[in-house]
């Protein structure tokens, strides 16, 4: 899989905009797709943010810190690790 640049040096997430992996619709190489972001904190890795991700083989959905979402595999179907619970913050639903 390639990634290519498509923003401004400083555009990641310290420069206030999310990665091109965790822009709604990314897929990765092992099928996952990005839903959306839930807005709420990571349980498991401090400043990190719960995506919702859907496996594009069974179509589970589950939740995925977004610096492990270029090398996801599901939970269900691909023997990848269980996700972060989903649960969304009010500013997440307003999108």
């Amino acid at each position: 899989m390639k990634l290519t640049y498509t923003g401004v040096k400083g555009s990641g997430i310290k420069g206030g905009k999310r990665a091109v992996t965790t822009e709604p619709g990314f897929r990765n190489g092992r099928g996952q797709v990005v839903v959306g972001s839930t807005g709420a904190r990571s349980t498991s890795r401090a400043g990190q943010v719960i995506y919702r991700m859907r496996c594009s083989f069974c179509g589970l959905e589950y939740g995925a810190n977004g610096i492990d979402v270029h090398g996801r595999c599901c939970p269900g179907c691909q023997g990848g690790e269980t996700g972060e619970p989903l649960r969304e913050t009010e500013q997440a639903r307003l999108f």
